[in-house]
This record gives structure tokens, sequence and C-alpha cells, in this order.
């Protein structure tokens, strides 16, 4: 299948999917209004596409609220060419800053990937003023982002922030929704965890089968798992698990390898 129909039919199944954020106090989560900017785009080199594309399938809300001793998670979702990646910078930064603003993961070489990713912020501890979230996406020459202003509980907004004490149950904060490219490829599937001890991580293949390390399948010592030379039989839904003494939480992505037209 042409890479760009799989982008296109990708894209749109993203757009229409309901997708629901983790429970939190909010004063405004309405997608309707659409907080994304998109900087000044170069024209790429030695792409696999015309040029580098970078769509929100979740933008965060505007405005939070946060309750007493509440934890707050800020969602993030993009789709893109190659490996789009995702960081969080708090505090307010003018656009120029952010569009030159050096990216925190290392960028992938994977030309022909299409790849649909997913962000999450956790605020952990009480806030004592307002505070600007800001995701900021990034593939190729392409960078979006947009902005979450968070506004602490009435009730400390005169007392020194601090963090919440005890084990919090694990939030995997960086994981992929989809992973295209082409068969032979190598890939990696992120899966990053906030908790507190911290979790062990474990992944099911697409036969729900708990993977073992081997020479095509590797799990990371960061969480990740890596795919080498991904095949047709490859396929179908993986899932990241990470547990900790307080709980679990779970992430699954889907896998689609394409068939070279060269080949």
């Amino acid at each position: 299948m042409n890479l760009h129909v799989c982008a296109l039919a990708l894209l749109l199944f993203g757009s229409i999917a309901t997708v629901r954020g983790r429970a939190v106090d909010l004063v405004d989560d309405s997608n309707d209004v659409d907080n994304s900017i998109e900087a000044e785009e170069e024209k790429p080199r030695n792409r696999a596409f015309e040029a580098d594309w970078l769509k929100f399938t979740k933008t965060p809300p505007t405005k939070l609220q946060q309750a007493d001793g509440a934890t707050i998670e800020i969602v993030c979702e993009m789709m893109g060419s190659q490996v789009p990646s995702i960081q969080w910078v708090v505090g307010h930064l003018p656009r120029s800053e952010l569009d030159d603003l050096d990216s925190n993961q290392v960028a992938e070489e994977a030309p022909s990937a299409i790849v649909r990713v997913r962000s999450s912020h956790i605020i952990d501890h009480v806030l004592s003023e307002a505070r600007t979230y800001t995701c900021v996406g990034r593939t190729g020459s392409k960078t979006i982002y947009a902005s979450t202003v968070v506004h602490p509980p009435r009730s400390s907004r005169l007392t020194p922030e601090k963090t919440y004490p005890g084990a919090q149950k694990p939030r995997i904060i960086y994981t992929e929704k989809t992973h295209l490219d082409l068969m032979g490829s190598n890939i990696q599937l992120p899966c990053r965890v906030h908790a507190r001890p911290r979790a062990e991580v474990t992944w099911l293949n697409n036969e729900n089968k708990e993977i073992v390390q081997g020479h095509r399948h590797r799990v990371l010592p960061n969480g990740d798992l890596l795919i080498s030379d991904i095949k047709w039989e490859d396929m179908g839904n993986y899932k990241c698990i990470a547990r900790n003494v307080v709980g679990k939480d779970t992430a699954d992505t889907f896998v689609y390898p394409v068939l070279n037209e060269e080949d």
C-alpha cells in the first residue's frame, strides 16, 4: 500500500476518533478553539515525502484549574512524517524561542515512517501561581505547539510549592499510538513512565504474549521496545505495561509494516 494513502487514512481515523483525557478539574476542555501554532517551514531534503508534515490529533486544553491535592495530567497528541518528537516547556516563552528550542528527544532516522505520538505532562505538586505548559512537536523542518495555562487551587496561592508525598502509581507519559514504516526497517516504540517508586516495564506482542529478549525484539533499559527488520507478520497491537507496588498503567501501539514499492 502507498505510504501517502496510509498517511491519509491514519490521519482521518485519528481526527474522528473520540479520545477521553484522564480525570482532571477543567476550566475549559473544549477543542473547538484551536490553540495550536505552526512555525515557518523550510524545504526538506532527501525525504520520503515532498514536505514534512505534522498535525495535532489532540490539542491540550487552553486552561485548567488545579484542585486541592489533585495530580494533573496534560495530554498532547500529534501525527506526522518520520518520527515526530514532543517535549514540554514550562513557563512562557516567545514564539521565536519556541521555534529555536533544542529538542530533548533523540530524533530517529526514519524517513519513511508515519507515526502518531502521545505525550503527557504530570503536575504532582501544588502550584502557588498560574503557570503555562507548552507542548512542542517537531519532525524534520516542521514545528507546532499549543499551550495550557494551569491555575493553582485558591487555597494555595500564598503557600510555597511542594510535591505530594508518598508513592504514586505509574502513568505512561510518552508512547506511540500508531507506527507505520516500510518492511525491513528498525523501529523503536517508546514507553516512558512517571512513577514513584520506579516502575517495571514489560511488553506484550501482537499475539498478546510477553516479549522475550531475542535477536529481533529487545526491551531497552528506558522501557522502549526495539523491533529490528520488521516483517508483515509483525503487524498488530503491542502493549506496554508499567507496574509498581501502587498499581499499573498500560498503553497500546499499533505497528503497520508496509511493502516497499521498489521491492
